[in-house]
């Protein structure tokens, strides 16, 4: 796992060269990522930089940026790809010599053999940049799930890129002016959606796609979407839950190729629990696992992490959320560079740093709720179509004021917080009802947050946007299969992955996620829904693939999430924070908000008249970011890693 950044002119016959220092600047943004190599290459009219965290290959032979024999294609690449050792022997038997034992020069040889065609042959995770001086193009890809993030500004004269958006405004002449199209997207669901960023025009490539800068003009191709099958497998339950273990084992064995340590964070929940049995078969060794709970009870999986890690005879670490949230909540936001509101990206952060300490590969349950059905939002919509047979008439004058009315619940799953968007969600008709139980701001409380005129011009429909995800969906789906569609289109790259990727990058831990590993992903895809969801119960194949390991009680428990207590805490010690940083100076700074609004919701948090953790958390994120990124009136966060220098090279 790396991090990758450059920039490339269109007019390669200018005679101004590309100032080092620039090159610096954004590989020095990234270090964090990539503590263990830098380089820089300076050719005409590009420059390609890459940090390096070294885990295949640990010789300098994998430094890169990486050239072929002659120097005329070159590749700065982040990721793994998890079957190079055949993509190798496939190049190997077309006559390619190797240098290095790298995947990097898997891909790079790659390219020399198929073209553009190697990016369909990789199973892995990646986003990499190759420059071909043959005919002076650069071109830029983005795995097809959106593991790795790829983000890029083209302003006409040249192409940025980078691994993150810092590596991107590390260069004084890009500008942060707020998309506030993208912004109100973040208020909707706490991410700002692909291909948007949350800065005037920063983009990012959609899962699957690539870009091609040539002759003046770019060309953005869609090279993979989702491997449906034509119509989906008659399999039985028994054989779902057996494909899917081949395929986990078969993932698991590919993504512990390692030349150093790897463990595995391990919650309790089925996911995890799927991926350490795994592990545990594979592995002659015992297994580092590890965990991070908090003090709140209902918020806290660490005891079920540790049953599983007994069954599993792993070597178990278990850490606890205690540090001061307030202040790492900076960390985060600068970390994550687009504003974003998934709290549980505060105890992912945490239990990064803990495992970080002991190992530099951790294997994650990541991908699995999307793929099964494991969210208790798929229950919610088989409930929706009922809902709405009361006439919405009653719904409006009676059901809706009378939930609302009810008190803030600082559970996790309290009772009135999950009426509460049920209600607000199942209104809707399919497939909005949907996309609308995931919502931050309601449509009504964005209606009285905003000021009119800032709403007149404002062109955005996220919530369309999320539906739009069924463009390429097959048409054979049934309403289950098309939600999960929609979240591993638009759910899974925006929110999750990014957590994932930012908070275990941040501490230059590489974190795989084997149940997002093509084989895995192709054997859920052709199982029909009804095999992964019954009423209350989702992931039919994994409960039925570990009920053999783990007792009933931790199969069949309650899906708890990894959440972090913000209900309790905004109604706590935030309520001052709020007050200051959401304070009328921040709203007249925006000139789009009605500070009447937040005052009116912060108050009704703290007397718990209503439920306002999830839209005061996101506006909280909003005004970190905005003086972190805009104003700049806050640092970034530097890395604290001890950090090899960036070597530079110029071609002549």
């Amino acid at each position: 796992m790396c991090g990758i950044a450059g920039i490339f002119r269109y007019d390669d016959s200018s005679p101004v060269g590309f100032d080092a220092g620039l090159g610096l600047a954004m590989t020095d943004a990234l270090v964090h990522r990539g503590p263990d190599d830098g380089g820089l290459l300076i050719g005409d009219g590009v420059m390609l930089g890459h940090r390096r965290l070294s885990v295949i290959d640990l010789s300098s032979e994998g430094h890169q940026p990486m050239s072929d024999d002659d120097q005329q294609v070159w590749i700065t690449y982040n990721g793994e790809v998890y079957n190079f050792q055949t993509l190798r022997h496939e190049l190997e038997a077309a006559g390619h010599r190797f240098r290095s034992d790298s995947d990097t020069e898997v891909i790079l040889r790659g390219y020399l053999q198929w073209g553009h065609d190697v990016a369909k042959r990789i199973n892995g995770m990646f986003a990499f940049a190759i420059w071909d001086r043959r005919d002076n193009s650069l071109w830029l890809v983005r795995d097809g799930i959106g593991i790795k993030p790829l983000y890029y500004k083209d302003d006409g004269q040249h192409l940025r890129f980078g691994s993150e958006i810092k590596a991107i405004l590390a260069d004084p002449l890009v500008g942060r002016a707020p998309n506030w199209e993208a912004i109100d997207s973040f208020l909707t669901f706490g991410y700002t959606p692909a291909p948007q960023t949350a800065f005037q025009g920063i983009h990012q490539l959609l899962p699957g796609e690539s870009l091609l800068a040539r002759g003046g003009a770019v060309h953005r191709t869609v090279w993979k979407t989702l491997p449906y099958p034509d119509r989906p497998e008659n399999w039985s339950a028994n054989e779902c839950a057996d494909r899917l273990g081949a395929a986990i084992d078969s993932a698991v064995k590919r993504q512990m190729v390692s030349d150093v340590p790897v463990g595995a964070m391990l919650s309790g929940g089925l996911d995890s629990s799927a991926v350490v049995r795994s592990m545990q078969k594979e592995e002659t060794n015992v297994i580092d696992t590890f965990t991070i709970g908090f003090a709140e009870g209902s918020f806290d999986e660490s005891p079920y992490a540790s049953q599983v890690a007994e069954i599993y005879g792993t070597n178990h670490r278990r850490d606890q959320v205690d540090v001061d949230v307030i202040c790492l909540l900076g960390k985060l936001i600068s970390h994550a560079d687009d504003p974003f509101a998934d709290n549980s990206m505060i105890p992912f952060y945490l239990l990064s740093e803990q495992v970080r300490r002991h190992v530099t590969v951790a294997l994650s349950g990541d991908g699995a709720d999307e793929l099964l059905a494991g969210y208790d939002t798929y229950r919610a919509s088989q409930f929706a179509p009922y809902y709405r047979l009361i006439p919405k008439p009653l719904r409006r004058a009676v059901i809706t004021p009378l939930v609302n009315r009810l008190p803030a619940s600082t559970a996790k799953y309290g009772l009135p917080n999950v009426l509460r968007r049920f209600v607000a969600a199942a209104g809707e008709p399919a497939p909005r009802d949907h996309c609308n139980w995931r919502r931050y701001v309601s449509s009504d409380l964005r209606t009285r947050l905003f000021q009119t005129r800032h709403l007149e011009n404002l062109d955005c429909d996220a919530v369309g946007a999320y539906v739009g995800a069924l463009d390429d969906a097959p048409d054979w789906l049934s309403p289950l299969g098309q939600q999960l569609h929609m979240d591993l289109r638009f759910h899974l790259p925006n929110d999750m992955l990014v957590k994932v990727d930012r908070m275990s990058m941040a501490h230059a831990l590489e974190v795989r996620v084997p149940l997002l590993d093509d084989e895995v992903v192709e054997t859920c895809l052709a199982m029909p829904a009804s095999q992964k969801r019954r009423g209350k119960s989702g992931k039919l194949p994994l409960r039925r693939l570990l009920a053999d390991d783990l007792p009933p009680k931790l199969i069949d428990r309650k899906k708890a999430g990894f959440l972090s207590p913000i209900e309790s805490w905004l109604q706590g010690p935030w309520q001052p924070m709020l007050k200051e940083l959401l304070s009328e100076e921040f709203v007249d700074e925006t000139s789009v908000f009605r500070h009447a609004t937040i005052t009116d919701i912060i108050n009704q948090q703290a007397a718990r008249r209503g439920d306002y953790a999830y839209p005061l958390f996101a506006l909280l994120v909003l005004a970190i970011w905005w003086r972190i990124w805009i104003t700049q009136e806050w640092p970034t966060e530097t890395s604290e890693l001890q950090a090899a220098p960036t070597r530079i090279q110029r071609l002549a």
